[in-house]
């Protein structure tokens, strides 16, 4: 195999060799990066993009303990700076294959990492709507993550578009600390659990069935939404303050399919409380494993599975 000229199976590729190696410099990663140096461990991040992972893209964030407001992209820049005092973060480095054996064997754009022990920590990203205006009034409006921006909009009018489990959770989310919630959703029938739909209902949350959102009207901020009703074709504008998208996350896991992992039925890679998952010295943290989608549950998934990852690298668990 060859990848930009290098044959990344000669011994000229080899970038180096470690105890574990980290996929994503998000803050699960970035995390795990801190903990598993400071256990004595060689390991290096390997990020494609930049460190930081989606929370770069929050304007505020107000709900991460020691920091009462700050910019998403501060507080990565701070835990960046922090992890490099005891990490390797390559960034720009996309993993493009992995492969099993005696080691991990990681083909990147660069060439080849051999391991004993691997942390994905890859991320999800949003699925969207793709609408006229919804990346232009991201953080002026438009949001996807009710618990992190949901204090903003306290007394104002908002709309939830989906009809899923998450959609419905954050509607009653946002009805629950002052805000004014309309749902909207493109199918006649909620898709979620039982127990949310009853509790919309028992809450008398306004509900748009056959809807979509069409436009999202642009400006200094979200001031309204254009909708189309997919059984008349008839076209509205409903002003609102802001629109909380719940329309589902797609997990970044094409690596753990190549690793033969566990994943559930929306892709997430299953792991226990310990961050293991089903094949040794391969852990799985923050948003790809499913769970609470917050920075502060990423920091613990990282730190949780470097110290697993120690562990076993000592001790294998497996064998016990």
């Amino acid at each position: 195999m060859t990848i930009e000229g290098i044959s990344v199976d000669s011994p000229e590729a080899l970038l180096g060799d470690y105890d574990v190696v980290i996929i994503g410099a998000g803050p699960a990663g970035l995390a795990a990066g801190i903990y598993a140096a400071r256990a004595g461990l060689q390991c290096v991040v390997l990020e494609k993009g930049v460190a930081g992972g989606q929370v770069l893209t929050s304007p505020s964030i107000e709900n991460y303990p020691g920091f009462p407001e700050v910019s998403g992209m501060k507080l990565m820049e701070t835990m960046a700076e922090h992890a490099r005092k005891y990490v390797d973060i390559k960034e720009g480095e996309e993993v493009l294959r992995v492969r099993g054996g005696e080691k991990y064997e990681l083909m990147t754009v660069s060439g080849r990492y051999t391991c004993r022990a691997l942390i994905l920590s890859t991320g999800a990203y949003h699925r969207k709507l793709d609408v006229p205006g919804e990346d232009g009034m991201t953080g002026k409006g438009v949001s996807y993550c009710a618990t992190c921006d949901g204090f903003f909009y306290k007394g104002k009018e908002v709309v939830v578009v989906g009809g899923g489990n998450t959609a419905l959770t954050d509607a009653l989310y946002l009805n629950s600390i002052g805000c004014k919630v309309t749902i909207i959703h493109r199918r006649n029938a909620f898709r979620a659990d039982k127990h949310l739909q009853e509790s919309i209902s028992r809450l008398r949350i306004p509900v748009m069935f056959d809807t979509v959102v069409d436009e999202i009207i642009e400006g200094d901020a979200v001031a309204s939404v254009r909708l189309r009703d997919l059984k008349t074709g008839v076209l509205s504008v409903k002003p609102t303050d802001g629109v909380f998208i719940a329309v589902g996350e797609v997990p970044s896991s094409q690596l753990a399919s190549e690793l033969g992992l566990e994943m559930d039925h929306g892709g997430f890679i299953v792991v226990d409380k310990s961050f293991r998952t089903n094949v040794p010295f391969v852990y799985a943290c923050g948003d790809v494993s499913g769970g609470i989608r917050q920075i502060v549950a990423a920091v613990h998934g990282g730190a949780a599975a470097a110290l697993s990852c120690f562990e076993d690298l000592m001790n294998p668990y497996y064998k016990r």
